[in-house]
């Protein structure tokens, strides 16, 4: 009989509601059994401000639709949305939903393919690892920003922390630079085995290497790339 390999466990230090999202996801693709733990490194944070008219949107974030819906009504207007939960957030809103998959650069062929000359609103968070409204200026489609929320670091759960100073290693899937950076600041200094799961190249590179036992850059700047990322340090955690 082969050696039992221990499962990982799945950290997540997103903010709760997109933590618990993104669980769901893991367990429908690894299984229900899988050992999770969720411990938010941040938390979301709205600001005040006027929001700028427009005819249509464009959000980067679940986060985004969230407090701009609190704020102002969609009345049925376009959305441009990262990820298919972003845009799935954005129609539960009251918005037209357009998903781009991948990362933000791969809205701009979309908003190229039916932009009519509307007034275009980049609905965002304080931070962001592209500028998609100054891409879409140069691409000559005039795009105001409105800055809805910052992200506010938090620290690790008792329990995250027990997991952390512990021997089962653990999947870390990382989805912003602010996170990586969160999580590199609260780590202790002896800890268990850590896989990471890189949203994106510039993710990665904020993660050392001698910090971390594995970094997996996901082929797509999505969940679904996280995900496979995922896979990817599962099946080489696997072939020892």
């Amino acid at each position: 009989m082969g050696k039992r390999i221990e499962k990982p466990i799945l950290l997540l230090t997103r903010p709760r509601a997109s933590s618990e999202a993104f669980a769901r996801q893991f367990h429908a693709r690894f299984g229900a059994d899988w050992p999770v733990l969720i411990s938010p490194l941040i938390e979301i944070d709205p600001l005040d401000g006027a929001i700028p008219p427009a005819e249509a949107l464009i959000f980067t974030s679940q986060h985004a639709v969230r407090v701009f819906a609190e704020r102002e009504d969609a009345m049925g207007r376009v959305a441009y949305c990262v990820g298919t939960r972003t845009a799935q957030a954005a129609r539960k809103a009251g918005f037209h939903a357009i998903a781009g998959e991948g990362g933000a650069e791969a809205l701009i062929p979309v908003i190229k393919a039916t932009y009519s000359g509307e007034r275009l609103l980049h609905a965002r968070g304080e931070e962001i690892a592209f500028d998609l409204a100054k891409a879409l200026d140069y691409a000559g489609i005039e795009t105001n920003e409105i800055v809805l929320y910052r992200q506010v670091s938090v620290p690790l759960s008792p329990d995250a922390r027990a997991a952390l100073r512990g021997e089962t290693p653990l999947l870390i899937p990382i989805f912003s630079p602010n996170s990586a950076r969160a999580l590199t600041k609260a780590l202790p200094d002896h800890h268990a085995p850590l896989f990471v799961a890189a949203i994106s190249a510039a993710v990665a590179d904020i993660c050392q290497p001698s910090i971390y036992d594995l970094i997996e850059v996901a082929p797509t700047a999505d969940a679904v790339g996280v995900l496979e990322a995922l896979n990817r340090l599962l099946r080489a955690q696997m072939a020892g």
